[in-house]
């Protein structure tokens, strides 16, 4: 739908006599043309003026003056407003349609496949005590061990100065051909502008949390226990060890390496090994490790 001064009205309650159009929502980063962003952190100025994709911003007029070459909404809590919008949009767009599964699926009797917006392709096997929540494609030759759950809603909350907003999730779980999903593993889908995906050949080892957005790339492994936050970007190939711990947003390119324990705060780069608390490439971390062992044998 078009995003006008009315809907903005009728959906969030906020009025506004500046005339403008969009015809999608996006964060500071967005790749949708003509969007409607919000601005209540500065760091993010250069954000949102370099990217041409935003076309206007909701923004406090303390912070206003930082925005050019944009449309600018003045209201209070530009955080409120646009998530409100974002919510009430992807409610009011929400359609359902009969769950499809490809008669050479396996389904245990114990599984939970939602009677909507699922899909399950030719010979995927799925487990014992899985649940399948709706707005899942799952592709073929896939495997889903027992307990797994995959489609559940991510933790979106956010702190406004009228409340705690629950922002609606009303993207996709994507998942590809040939891909292992461990036993109690849990997958969250994403938002319409950016859903999650486990593309072909990715294999996921039990107990692993991803969150929301998160794009895992071909070939990549993902170990026990680990926990990917909100908008990972994983690239084709990658090794993610066990406990590893990725912060949102953060990019590993392709054949990155992180090691088991790691928490990962920085981009991973191509071929790139990375070790630590927080992570550092894997050689450094060899070094330090070393230096601080004879530095404390010399103690003695």
């Amino acid at each position: 739908m078009d995003i006008n001064k009315d809907v903005l009205k009728e959906l969030s309650g906020l009025e506004t006599d500046i005339e403008f159009c969009c015809n999608a929502l996006g964060l500071s980063n967005t790749m949708q043309k003509n969007s409607l962003s919000f601005l209540d952190d500065i760091k993010y100025k250069e954000d949102i003026n370099n990217n041409n994709h935003i076309t206007a911003v909701l923004v406090k007029k303390d912070l206003s003056e930082v925005i050019t070459s944009k449309q600018i909404i003045l209201c209070d809590d530009p955080r409120y407003y646009f998530y409100t919008l974002m919510s009430e949009i992807g409610k009011r767009n929400y359609v359902k349609s009969e769950t499809k599964v490809h008669l050479t699926a396996r389904i245990s009797e114990s599984a939970f496949i939602s009677s909507y917006n699922v899909s399950i392709g030719e010979n995927t096997i799925v487990g014992p005590n899985v649940s399948i929540l709706p707005d899942v494609c799952i592709g073929d030759n896939c495997i889903i061990q027992a307990g797994a759950i995959i489609g559940s809603e991510g933790f979106e909350y956010k702190r406004t100065s009228k409340g705690i907003l629950s922002v609606f999730h009303d993207g996709q779980v994507i998942i590809g051909n040939n891909v292992e999903i461990g036993a109690n593993t849990c997958i969250d889908k994403g938002f319409s502008y950016r859903n999650t995906i486990i593309d072909d050949d990715v294999k996921i080892d039990n107990l692993v949390y991803i969150a929301h957005g998160v794009q895992i790339g071909k070939g990549s492994f993902i170990i026990a226990c680990s926990a990917i936050a909100g908008s990972v970007t994983i690239q084709e190939n990658v090794w993610v060890g066990p406990n590893v711990s990725i912060a949102p947003g953060r990019k590993i390119h392709n054949a990155g390496f992180i090691t088991l324990g790691s928490v990962v705060t920085k981009d991973v780069e191509p071929d790139q090994w990375v070790t630590g608390n927080f992570a550092i490439p894997h050689t450094q971390f060899l070094k330090i490790l070393k230096k601080n062992i004879s530095d404390s044998n010399e103690s003695y």
